[in-house]
């Protein structure tokens, strides 16, 4: 946790998988690894089941929030969906607008899993996008999925250096995948956040066995902070909530933490005595101004309804506002993605 303003930052890591499906170790295991490097919160989405929840496993672990839902997706392994709070594992055969709707009315948590998979959905390692647009309820995007990444970029002749080295190879959420999120946040609040996607796989490379993004690299990869108004509860129905709700509410950045600690980046708007952050809004653009603080210099844009409307290399940024929009960061080093912001949405 770290004191920002009236804000308390609290950063984790989201789409984690453990042996109760396809991950290779126990949400014990995982737990204490996320522990030991210093995470406040991990979210646990095995697929199709909660059976994690059901053994009463959601708690601290050390002084780290273990939180568990699960992924659902449609009968053709397609539109896989995130979905924390539900009273079950909802129907299988439902359709991607049925599971998102019902997960909604049942007060859960819903986010869209690795939506930006373009590879083909045929041969061993297929693709799974979101392609169920129409649907209506969800809270939140992986603008950056880490596994997604990774398996969008591998081609035979990278697969060795991508297998060994694989937060090497991170860039940034796509531009498609950018410009989809911007255009849901023209109309209503969607969160955008990294994914991390670990299941920690082994392969073998010849006679060596390794495991593919290891629960404790992949944990040093992409990250999610969350700003809330108060410090996190140890009470862990109360801590929940408050998770869930800055996610619905977008006071959140995306940071890649292979290319520094994004701890203490500041975007804000002020207008007069009024400062909003993330997920906030203004009435209008009048005498108000974006101020962006990093902590490290990096190549900071602007972007007001998916066009770019300043780029400069600082750590500490000013901008007067001329028109109303929605306005996001995102700071790059050299021509990777470190952070990334949610919306602050003025006159929107």
């Amino acid at each position: 946790m770290r004191k920002s303003g009236d804000q308390y930052e609290y950063t984790g890591c989201i789409h984690i998988h453990t042996t109760d499906s396809d991950g290779t170790k126990s949400l014990e295991e995982v737990a204490e690894i996320a522990s030991s490097l210093g995470l406040d919160f991990i979210l646990v989405s095995d697929h199709m089941s909660l059976k994690n929840r059901i053994e009463g496993k959601e708690g601290y672990y050390g002084n780290t929030l273990v939180l568990v839902g699960y992924e659902h997706n449609d009968t053709d392994d397609c539109n896989h969906y995130l979905i924390f709070g539900s009273r079950e594992v909802l129907p299988k055969d439902l359709k991607p607008a049925d599971y998102v709707s019902l997960a909604r009315q049942q007060g859960a948590l819903g986010i869209i899993a690795h939506p930006d998979e373009v590879r083909p959905r045929l041969g061993k390692y297929p693709s799974y996008p979101w392609l169920a647009w129409e649907a209506d309820g969800f809270d939140g995007v992986e603008i950056w999925n880490q596994m997604s990444e990774w398996m969008e970029n591998l081609k035979p002749y990278n697969k060795i250096k991508m297998v060994f080295s694989p937060r090497r190879f991170m860039r940034s959420p796509t531009g498609r995948i950018l410009q989809k999120w911007d255009d849901l946040n023209k109309t209503k609040k969607i969160a955008g956040l990294g994914a991390i996607d670990v299941h920690g796989f082994p392969y073998r490379v010849g006679p060596i066995r390794i495991t593919i993004f290891p629960y404790k690299v992949q944990f040093k990869s992409l990250r999610t902070h969350l700003l809330l108004s108060e410090p996190l509860s140890k009470d862990v129905a109360t801590a929940s909530k408050q998770i869930y709700d800055a996610i619905r509410d977008c006071r959140a950045f995306v940071s890649n933490y292979r290319w520094g600690d994004a701890s203490g980046f500041k975007f804000r708007a002020t207008q007069g005595d009024t400062i909003v952050l993330s997920g906030g809004s203004l009435n209008s653009f009048q005498d108000a101004t974006l101020n962006v603080i990093t902590p490290g210099t990096g190549i900071i844009r602007i972007v007001r309804n998916s066009h770019i409307i300043l780029e400069e290399k600082s750590d500490d940024l000013e901008y007067k506002l001329k028109k109303d929009g929605i306005y996001r960061v995102e700071v790059y080093k050299g021509e990777r993605g470190w952070i990334f912001s949610n919306h602050i949405r003025i006159a929107c």
